[in-house]
């Protein structure tokens, strides 16, 4: 009898870092589009910093995730590849297209609803931000019919990113921890505590006279994370009962993956439980919640997306991965969040508090 054993030559990893980030920001993005809608649809109940957030949450991170996804792609260039060679069947190619759509959608939509916030800038002092007020492009206002149009179109386009984001992965029949229902629906569910927490760092970051958030908001935000934190745990556990190879729960190293997952969304619901409890404004609370659910978004996509392809496919492993220092890992990941930072410090000084007249502050007095 003869015995051959078989090896595997090492292979560069599929799915590189900056493909977690543009998950991590694309999502934050069409999950702020649905509730940056359900916000303006109830306007009576919600406030115009957090709508202002919210939108600022789309269309940042419809800006900065594409930019992550060049960085996946190798090199900048290689997208325009998409677009002479289009293929109806694949997922990537069709995200090519709804991509740039989405993105083009989701400025549009803050542009307009914040054009009102622009043409008072006319008014504050210095020069900066009276020459910004010019981006409004007139003194025409924008009708509530129109805007709501426009929140509506972006949501079904950001439906379309998370369609195909969920479905280019799902496709790949060799991982079955990725091609399962589960998996998409967990990267969707997330989404929602990520843009919660993205929208309240803004929230922090825009100015205004008022330090509370109100009951509308609250109640928003709270039911939103507590949902997804709920449906999202029980998602991870249909995803992690699908891998075909082996048991996730008789692995050591996966059982912990598992439980930090867990234990970030538990978290991020308890958090939101009692941390909106009511309306008075905590810098600490906030930062807190926002860190936790920023970083339950992080740990799901990074688990289900970079740690399952050290599974070994063909033969017993380990493949271990080691982050990268340079630009494909720990730097490009910062450099990606400091830009999103430096986004929202510029798009929050957009909104300023309305200066009061000569007129009404003299009969204050």
């Amino acid at each position: 009898m003869n015995i051959t054993e078989v090896l595997v030559q090492p292979q560069a990893i599929a799915w590189l870092p900056w493909a977690v980030q543009y998950f991590f920001y694309i999502g934050s993005a069409y999950a702020a589009a649905i509730l940056f809608l359900i916000a303006l649809l109830f306007e009576s109940h919600t406030s115009h910093r957090l709508r202002a957030a919210l939108v600022l949450t789309l269309a940042i991170g419809a800006i900065v995730g594409p930019l992550a996804l060049t960085g996946d792609l190798h090199q900048p260039g290689r997208a325009w590849h998409f677009y002479p060679y289009l293929s109806s069947w694949s997922w990537m190619s069709l995200g090519a297209i709804f991509l740039p759509i989405f993105s083009a959608l989701a400025v549009a939509t803050a542009w307009l609803y914040l054009r009102n916030d622009l043409i008072n800038l006319a008014n504050q002092s210095g020069k900066v931000l009276p020459l910004l007020s010019k981006l409004s492009l007139g003194q025409w206002q924008t009708s509530r019919q129109l805007m709501v149009s426009m929140a509506v179109i972006t949501v079904i386009s950001g439906l379309s990113i998370a369609l195909y984001t969920g479905a280019e992965i799902a496709v790949v029949k060799s991982r079955s921890l990725w091609h399962q229902p589960a998996s998409p629906l967990l990267w969707f569910v997330t989404a929602f505590i990520g843009a919660v927490g993205f929208a309240l760092v803004i929230w922090l970051l825009i100015p205004s006279k008022t330090k509370t958030l109100t009951m509308g908001d609250t109640r928003l935000l709270k039911q939103t994370t507590m949902m997804s934190g709920i449906l999202g745990l029980l998602l991870l556990l249909i995803w992690a009962s699908n891998n075909t190879s082996f048991s996730l729960f008789t692995q050591p190293e996966w059982l912990k993956y598992i439980a930090l997952i867990a234990t970030l969304l538990l978290m991020s619901g308890l958090l939101a439980r009692f941390a909106f409890r009511d309306v008075s404004d905590s810098l600490l609370r906030t930062l807190l919640f926002s860190a936790v659910a920023l970083a339950a978004t992080w740990a799901v996509r990074w688990i289900t997306m970079m740690e399952v392809q050290t599974i070994a496919r063909y033969d017993m492993g380990p493949y271990p991965y080691e982050l990268p220092l340079g630009s494909n890992g720990l730097l490009g990941i910062v450099g990606m969040f400091g830009l999103w930072i430096a986004l929202a410090l510029l798009a929050s000084e957009l909104i300023q508090p309305k200066r009061e007249t000569a007129s009404s502050a003299t009969t204050q007095h």
